[in-house]
């Protein structure tokens, strides 16, 4: 059974509901859940999955894979699996459509940071979420379990990576009438 989390406070009463886990054999259950009760029964403007890395401590692979749908995160710790999961790797591959926002090469072109759009975008409560994570905690994405502030962290970006992708879609696509 996976540590379950529970809830996270993204943001004022904005809770995300988190599963964590470790466990390879684990994944396709979950995986299965998040397609099946989340994605295939919501509307087509709303078919996508918000997805975030974290990376090891040398930054030469991943250790955290975070997927979110709406306010249902899960959390898959690679770099302390078995590293054997051809149904992630499957899903990963599949027709769906993943949102994610990694601008650690495109900050000086943007000028900005995830952590300001999400400001601009969701909430200000993102303005000190960057300084708030202890650097020391960006060094244990690979210690098994994850402590409990690298879980809310990851959810978090998880959760910015989906809904940053949604509110560009409402801009962008002119549905801000489905807001």
């Amino acid at each position: 059974m996976p540590t379950r989390f529970g809830e996270v406070l993204a943001h004022g009463k904005t809770k995300l509901d988190v599963v964590y886990t470790n466990e390879s054999r684990e994944m396709p259950y979950f995986l299965e859940q998040l397609k099946e009760r989340w994605l295939d029964t919501a509307m087509d403007h709303e078919k996508f999955l918000g997805l975030d890395l974290e990376y090891t401590a040398d930054q030469c692979g991943v250790a955290v894979i975070q997927l979110c749908f709406a306010h249902h995160v899960l959390i898959f710790q690679w770099a302390s699996s078995d590293k054997h999961c051809p149904e992630l790797m499957d899903f990963l591959r599949g027709d769906i459509t993943f949102a994610t926002v990694d601008i650690t090469n495109d900050k000086l072109k943007m000028r900005t940071s995830m952590a300001h759009m999400a400001v601009a975008l969701i909430d200000e409560e993102y303005g000190d979420m960057k300084t708030n994570f202890p650097k020391s905690q960006h060094k244990l994405w690979e210690k098994a379990p994850l402590d409990r502030i690298n879980i809310e962290y990851a959810a978090k970006y998880a959760y910015i990576s989906y809904e940053l992708y949604r509110k560009i879609r409402v801009v962008n696509y002119g549905q801000r009438h489905l807001e």
